[in-house]
């Protein structure tokens, strides 16, 4: 892709990027980019997505040299988004200066061990350091790999309040899902979740994920955490194979997280509303349970979903606009976009990003990655658009 509007800047906010296969030159370059183009302040935060395949303390190294004193957030990626569309192997930054926002970031370790801890401590630490500031809302970067994450949400409102905004996504790693990486400050860590507590702003969220039903609905009548054991009585794996029979998913089996499973997650159904939250199945296990991008409650009704490209890309557009709806103006906007989207567009990933673009304004500082997870306040999402926007 090109790099027409890598160097985006508005006066406070600056964007950097730079697909150098060293770590510490790519992020160094992606940090003094943003940095340089920030003329008249100087970087006082910054968000970075970049790529897990970098070695990641080397990566955090490159952007301190850049960005120092600088408060650092975010985490790897299943792919980067710049407004030029999305990217691979890359680091980008988004660096805000002294504009007269309040902001404090705190790091929850363990979530493996105690999601709601971690969650807790994240919160805990940011608001200390906030200083009783009137806040704005929270930003948080979990590990897509790590279950219970509703417990983590949890653990945030217990400090923050039911009430307060909190939004972001679990970072990903370029879909080998091994090992993720949340950034806090100079460390680059795994089973953690990091947050950014926010004042003096406005914030504007919306999540939309455009899939559909097909299948009959289906009682969880087994289920732990992210693995799906039995729907019906019978093993999970048996809807799949009815949909799409023997041929398709003796190809399942081979490489689990294929374009056909990304095109068809799991929708569990709310109590009293039509909406449903997507689960994607990473993989099919021998006994013929299901492990899934994030938890299935016991109880639950699901249903098998069906996307498309029109309908991801209809979905996009509608959460950019609902993220603005309570703006007069904005600053920057952050993305969270689920891995399976891009899987699903492929070659349309780009037009999604311009669509966006249109709605939020063309000069408006943009970047995003490619998520296993995207939440807003207690929302807990596979398969959606996060539009994150700041402003006033």
């Amino acid at each position: 892709m090109g790099s027409t509007h890598v160097g985006i800047a508005n006066g406070t906010v600056a964007l950097g990027w730079s697909n150098h296969p060293n770590a510490l030159t790519a992020g160094e370059t992606a940090g003094r980019m943003a940095s340089h183009r920030m003329t008249d302040h100087r970087p006082r935060w910054a968000v970075v997505f970049a790529s897990s395949w970098f070695d990641q303390p080397k990566l955090l190294e490159g952007l301190h040299r850049a960005l120092p004193d600088v408060i650092l957030v975010g985490g790897s990626s299943a792919g980067e988004i710049l407004p030029d569309g999305p990217t691979s192997h890359s680091c980008v930054v988004l660096a805000v200066g002294d504009d007269g926002m309040e902001v404090a970031s705190g790091l929850g370790v363990g979530a493996d061990r105690d999601p709601r801890l971690a969650g807790h401590e994240a919160a805990l630490q940011a608001l200390k350091r906030f200083q009783g500031k009137s806040r704005s809302g929270f930003l948080l970067f979990g590990d897509g790999l790590v279950g219970g994450y509703t417990e983590t949400l949890h653990g945030v409102q217990e400090v923050l309040g039911t009430q307060s905004v909190v939004a972001g996504g679990l970072m990903a790693d370029d879909l080998r899902f091994t090992q993720t990486y949340q950034y806090a400050d100079d460390q680059a860590l795994s089973r953690s979740v990091v947050g950014l507590l926010l004042g003096s702003c406005a914030i504007g969220m919306g999540l939309e994920h455009g899939f559909e039903p097909i299948s009959r609905p289906l009682r969880v009548t087994a289920a732990h955490a992210n693995i799906l054991q039995q729907l019906d009585g019978h093993p999970a794996m048996d809807v799949y194979e009815e949909y799409f029979g023997d041929e398709v998913m003796e190809h399942v089996h081979e490489k689990s997280f294929t374009r056909q499973l990304i095109a068809y997650p799991l929708g569990i159904q709310g109590e009293t509303t039509d909406a449903f939250l997507l689960r994607n199945v990473r993989e099919f296990s021998a006994d013929g349970s299901v492990v899934c991008t994030g938890e299935i409650p016991e109880g639950a009704t699901v249903r098998l979903m069906i996307g498309s490209k029109e309908l991801a890309l209809e979905a996009a557009s509608r959460a950019a606009q609902t993220a603005l709806r309570s703006l007069a103006s904005v600053r920057f906007v952050l993305l969270f976009d689920s891995a399976s989207r891009r899987a699903l567009l492929g070659s349309d990933a780009a037009r999604e990003i311009q669509q966006i673009r249109h709605i939020i304004g063309l000069s408006t500082p943009l970047i995003g990655c490619y998520t296993y997870g995207e939440h807003v306040l207690s929302t807990m999402q596979t398969g959606a658009a996060l539009v994150i926007a700041v402003g006033e």
